[in-house]
């Protein structure tokens, strides 16, 4: 059995990574926890690959055939590049590099900052999985986030 289809076509609205609890306040009451999961399961609400606890809000609230939102009542911060890269690092292996801890207190996260980190992980895991210690693979992040700061600087100094 495949997984539903949506009821109504795509508004061409950006989609959006959210928590649960943001799901759920679009229903009175918000939905419970056992419910939504249960929804989860059967594919109405669908989960974000590779970023545990986020939800995709748009494609989510058509296969619940409700209508989709144009952008967040308080739109998601834009992520720093180094906040990306930390990001893309827990991707690759979440016990040597564990989510940022920014990651924990955002409700809604910009799904062009996850699938950047999606990216840069894709870019990254081949250099750090062929390391043997877990001390190079932490050195090979910080000479990551090294380069990025020179990366700033050099871009900073040729504009002035």
């Amino acid at each position: 059995m495949g997984s539903p289809s949506s009821k109504s076509p795509p508004t061409g609205f950006p989609e959006y990574a959210v928590r649960r609890e943001t799901i759920s306040r679009y229903f009175e009451p918000p939905l419970p926890r056992s419910t939504f999961h249960d929804f989860v399961n059967k594919g109405v609400i669908i989960p974000m690959k590779g970023i545990r606890g986020f939800y995709l809000l748009n494609a989510s609230l058509r296969r619940l055939g409700l209508r989709e939102v144009p952008k967040l009542p308080g739109e998601p911060l834009t992520r720093s590049l180094e906040e990306i890269f930390r990001l893309a690092f827990s991707l690759i292996d979440q016990e040597l590099f564990p989510a940022p801890s920014w990651l924990l207190t955002v409700e809604e996260l910009d799904l062009k900052d996850a699938d950047h980190a999606r990216l840069l992980a894709d870019q990254h895991r081949e250099a750090v999985n062929a390391l043997d210690s877990a001390e190079l693979k932490i050195a090979y992040l910080g000479g990551v986030l090294d380069a990025l700061v020179m990366m700033a600087d050099g871009l900073q100094s040729a504009a002035e």
